[in-house]
């Protein structure tokens, strides 16, 4: 007899993959995509950020436009359905125009004779702003081209649903949009995994079986007492050659790349205030609470209070921890 099963506690069989360590960091980065500009533009017209916040993405929908940067020598053309990525928009200015030339500032012309051209521009943020290890191995620009043959049909698919949520103007449609872009921005870098030449940091440490497996398991218990040679064998490698295999793709060592993450994951506990801080030490490996205040201080440039007054600042939480 098949026992009961209560409305409470339902028996699924999990399929989510046991091993995601993407996933998993972007769930700890939390993402947060929007549409900051929309529309259609023609002639000579030209969008132009200066050290705009976040990474920044821009979807031509038709037309074509020129993407120019700061320190790039000749603009990138690009087509309706492309899709072009600055991951590190906050330290260089660039411009998307409608010709070859840069233009001066912000034109945002929208009448005119023609031909127009519709782009979709997004930011993205992150609660860790921009220290974080996705970021920070990715090229200046990363353009998509909707022509060539190894972009993906998912990839495609999620540009053309996009321009068409865009064109429809349907109510919700902001919300939708910035859901989507989301989810562009994963695809994006799961593309960039797969077909750039060259790929740094934490993207290019998943593509190698070795150096993942070891990731995985400081991910999956970042408060256990690691050390170099335990890693080592989660990656099956020798101490010396793991080390210098680390360190060449994340571009820092196992242990400073363990406390950069205890400290984010730390962070997020602060603002969410529902710990103290003596609880949050314990949580991510310190012994004490003392060594972790002078841990996070110094990694982090702030103290764990000041995280939390900040927090509490901008939320009022009655049931929130004391310090």
């Amino acid at each position: 007899m098949t026992g009961r099963v209560g409305a409470k506690s339902p028996r699924f069989v999990s399929e989510t993959p046991k091993e995601d360590l993407l996933s998993d960091v972007l769930q700890g980065l939390r993402i947060r995509a929007r549409i900051f500009k929309q529309g259609s533009y023609c002639g000579e017209w030209a969008l132009h950020a200066e050290r705009a916040s976040g990474l920044i993405f821009h979807l031509i929908g038709r037309g074509q436009a020129w993407v120019h940067r700061e320190g790039m020598r000749e603009p990138v053309a690009v087509n309706g359905g492309d899709l072009v990525m600055l991951p590190h928009a906050h330290t260089h200015w660039h411009q998307l125009s409608g010709t070859p030339r840069r233009q001066r500032g912000l034109r945002d012309i929208t009448a005119g004779a023609g031909p127009f051209t519709t782009v979709l521009c997004v930011q993205v943020d992150f609660d860790a702003g921009m220290a974080n290890p996705i970021l920070h191995g990715l090229p200046p620009l990363i353009v998509v081209h909707s022509e060539d043959r190894d972009t993906s049909a998912e990839l495609h698919a999620l540009a053309r649903l996009m321009l068409v949520e865009y064109e429809a103007g349907a109510a919700g449609r902001q919300g939708v949009l910035d859901r989507l872009a989301e989810a562009m921005f994963v695809m994006v870098l799961r593309h960039h995994m797969q077909h750039a030449p060259e790929v740094r940091g934490f993207l290019a440490a998943l593509k190698d079986e070795r150096i993942a497996r070891a990731l995985a398991a400081l991910h999956r218990s970042p408060a256990a007492r690691w050390r170099v040679d335990m890693l080592a064998r989660e990656a099956g490698m020798s101490r010396t050659i793991f080390a210098e295999r680390f360190a060449a793709l994340l571009g820092r060592t196992p242990m400073q790349y363990l406390a950069g993450w205890r400290m984010h994951l730390a962070d997020e506990m602060l603002r969410q205030r529902r710990s103290s801080v003596a609880q949050i030490a314990e949580r991510i490996g310190y012994q004490t609470e003392s060594a972790f205040r002078r841990a996070f201080s110094r990694l982090r440039g702030a103290g764990p209070g000041e995280v939390r007054r900040k927090a509490r600042n901008g939320h009022s939480d009655p049931t929130a921890a004391s310090e």
